[in-house]
């Protein structure tokens, strides 16, 4: 007798299948509308007033098709914050944090997005106040569709106190993302045309 999958072995496709979806509408996508979509965001990132009063905050280093965070690393540099961002460790199945200046060499990690070398500055959990992380999508409780590898989820818990922000496209918005035991929610979800408060946490 064949054996009906159970719960979260049907989420995880679903997730799949989403975010395979997700990959495909953003491969799509004009550079010019990924360009004037992503500027709009990092004004409604500025605009919040945990940005405003952070000192530390983690970036993400944009992939092409990614929601581009130049220019919101360039205000935080300008401002004088300390800017953060990933580093994969030596066994490839966690990320670290590490100072990124504007004087920061950026390197291939092998894993399909730039990082500092090995030799930049560790940035401790504790000391990062704001959170920009990265999504293909996301629901109104806050959960989000990454790209499968878990490395957020897991990051996300070790800053307890950071408050987590979500950039994506407005039309990456779904009614309910499929989230599973141990998916790290996000605080704030911020787009180009709105931004959204979680009750997450």
């Amino acid at each position: 007798m064949r054996r009906e999958p159970d719960e979260a072995s049907v989420r995880a496709q679903l997730k799949g299948e989403i975010r395979h979806r997700r990959l495909i509408t953003r491969k799509a996508l004009p550079e010019e509308s990924r360009e004037a979509r992503s500027a709009a965001i990092v004004e409604r990132v500025l605009g919040l007033p945990e940005w405003e009063a952070s000192s530390t905050v983690l970036a993400f280093v944009s992939m092409r098709r990614e929601v581009q965070t130049g220019a919101l690393v360039e205000a935080a540099w300008d401002a004088g914050k300390t800017v953060a961002t990933t580093r994969m460790n030596a066994t490839f199945d966690d990320l670290e944090l590490r100072r990124w200046d504007r004087e920061t060499a950026l390197e291939e990690s092998g894993m399909m997005f730039l990082q500092p070398a090995a030799d930049a500055p560790a940035v401790a959990d504790e000391d990062v106040d704001l959170i920009v992380v990265p999504a293909l999508a996301v629901d109104e409780r806050g959960h989000r569709i990454g790209y499968g590898k878990g490395f957020y989820d897991r990051l996300l818990p070790r800053m307890e106190r950071a408050l987590r922000v979500a950039v994506i496209f407005d039309f990456e918005r779904i009614v309910e993302v499929p989230n599973l035991p141990g998916d790290a929610p996000v605080d704030v979800v911020v787009t180009d045309a709105r931004v959204f408060r979680t009750d997450a946490r």
